[in-house]
C-alpha cells in the first residue's frame, strides 16, 4: 500500500521506497507499524503521515516564496 496526499507519498526512512505492507501481528491504531516492501524497515503510521505533512508544508512555503519573489521582481508588493 502507499500513503499519499495529492502527489506527495510517504517514503521509507531507510531506502526511500513508497510501498508498505502490514505485518501479520500488527494491531490497528496511530502507533501501528508498516513495513517497507523493499527493505522491511518498520515505520509507525503516525511518522509516515507526519512526513507527508512536513513535505507538503515545505512545498507550500517554496511555492509562496517563489510567488513573493515574482511580485518583487515585477514591482508589485
Amino acid at each position: 500500500m502507499e500513503f499519499r496526499v495529492g502527489s506527495i507519498s510517504a517514503k521509507c526512512p531507510k531506502c526511500g521506497a513508497t510501498k508498505f505492507k502490514i505485518p501479520r501481528d500488527e494491531h490497528s491504531g496511530p502507533r501501528m507499524n508498516y513495513e517497507c516492501e523493499i527493505c522491511g524497515q518498520a515505520t509507525q503510521y503516525a511518522k509516515l503521515i507526519t512526513q507527508i505533512g512536513r513535505e507538503s508544508m515545505q512545498k507550500r512555503k517554496d511555492r509562496l516564496s517563489g510567488e513573493r519573489a515574482d511580485r518583487v521582481r515585477s514591482g508589485v508588493n
